[in-house]
């Protein structure tokens, strides 16, 4: 039965090409928008996780997917460090507001051992809208991590951004056209009037950028003074006072806090370390481990595009199917008069319609499968900064969806096979 299904399908190969196309490109489609919106999200998710802190605090109007929105102002860390939290052995919901009924002093003393504060910047690099991590020198290796730089050196920083505006007022009209020497990039930035920047390996093969490389910071010029490995929390880091001077900005704010607890904190006494802070400073604070999730809930419209997106495009292939096994079916109405006067019974003639289905999707999902790696391969090559998932489970649910899509169907046409009269089919002919 299987040979006939496929002398069936060969008899029209035009037809059965392109129905297995059809089926390839909807798969295709399917894992490769699912792969690269999961891939982006978990991409950002895993570098902003890198970060050596606990909780990060941000503005409740905060956008995550743009990185914009309400500020903080530095003037509110000490308050955060006063901070404290129930010991363990205190965590009962009674001994909890006999805390906050004291001001929130317990017996196990300040909870928070840094605030890091983050002010963001926009550029354009690679063809991308880039966010510029904003970090005082002294606070980078928080974001580094065992990170290294790989090459220059790391950037300094003005006193106050209040100077930092000032300086840049002062050397927007002579900025240098050539290129300040390499072997000391932060000094000879700030003497020519450059923004230092810091970039990672992926952004700087991406945009083909070195170290002693200029850039456009909008009107303002920036310098490549370092380039860091791959993996940590910003693609692009500056002092975080020069950014602000370059942005037109003289107070202390920021857009992010970075919270290090103290290093004997439970995660209950974290959880319990968010909501004060949420408290004490109407700010939003989340668990920088949960920052993955808080990302997926704050893109869940774009998970739903993506599925809308698949859904139709397979429905659409899988009607294709039905209408090229259905237009094989009445075409094929002799042929199946025939079986059925030499004694083939429903099952037969049913089985024959569902297996041609089959194969034309199970081709068509191989196919698409591995169209999935070689539109993976593009993306990564022409575009580097984006990042396409492929799991097995998502493979094997593609199988699936394409097996169970193909035998649904040929449903119809088997039906219609079915209901063929061959005493009437061969007077016919």
């Amino acid at each position: 039965m299987l040979t006939l299904a496929l002398s069936n399908l060969m008899h029209r190969k035009i037809r059965s090409i392109l129905s297995i196309l059809a089926v390839a490109i909807a798969i295709t489609l399917l894992l490769v928008l699912v792969g690269l919106s999961h891939g982006t999200l978990n991409e950002v998710s895993r570098r902003m996780e890198s970060v050596d802190a606990e909780i990060v605090v941000r503005d409740k109007h905060f956008d995550l997917g743009s990185m914009s929105g309400g500020k903080l102002w530095e003037k509110e860390i000490p308050r955060l460090m006063k901070l404290q939290v129930n010991s363990p052995r205190q965590s009962t919901p009674n001994a909890m507001a006999a805390a906050d009924s004291h001001n929130g002093q317990t017996n196990i003393g300040p909870a928070i051992q840094r605030v890091i504060p983050v002010f963001l910047g926009r550029m354009k690099l690679a063809g991308l809208s880039q966010n510029v991590f904003g970090v005082n020198p002294q606070d980078f290796p928080f974001f580094a991590g065992s990170r290294h730089l790989v090459d220059g050196v790391l950037f300094e920083d003005i006193e106050s951004p209040a100077q930092a505006v000032q300086w840049f007022d002062i050397q927007a009209g002579r900025y240098s056209d050539t290129q300040p020497d390499q072997c000391s990039e932060t000094q000879a930035a700030q003497s020519a009037g450059f923004l230092p920047l810091v970039i990672d390996q992926r952004l700087s093969r991406a945009a083909n950028l070195r170290v002693g490389d200029t850039v456009g910071f909008g009107d303002i010029p920036a310098l490549i003074v370092g380039i860091v490995e791959t993996g940590v929390a910003g693609r692009v880091f500056a002092p975080v006072n020069m950014l602000r001077g370059a942005n037109g900005i003289a107070a202390r704010t920021a857009h992010l806090f970075f919270v290090k607890a103290q290093p004997n904190l439970t995660t209950d006494q974290l959880q319990q370390l968010c909501g004060k802070i949420e408290r004490t400073t109407h700010r939003s604070a989340t668990l920088v481990a949960n920052y993955g999730q808080v990302l997926r809930e704050n893109f869940r419209n774009l998970t739903v595009f993506v599925s809308l997106v698949s859904v139709i495009a397979l429905v659409i292939c899988f009607l294709f199917i039905l209408v090229t096994i259905h237009t094989s079916v009445l075409e094929r109405s002799k042929e199946i008069a025939i079986l059925q006067s030499l004694g083939a019974g429903c099952g037969m003639i049913l089985t024959q319609t569902i297996q041609e289905a089959l194969l034309i999707c199970s081709l068509g999902t191989v196919l698409g499968i591995l169209l999935t790696f070689c539109v993976r391969w593009l993306i990564e090559t022409y575009q580097p900064l984006m990042t396409v998932e492929v799991r097995l489970l998502w493979l094997l649910a593609a199988m699936a969806i394409g097996l169970i899509g193909g035998t649904i169907s040929a449903l119809y046409p088997g039906y219609i096979a079915l209901r063929h009269d061959p005493v009437e089919a061969l007077s016919f002919e």
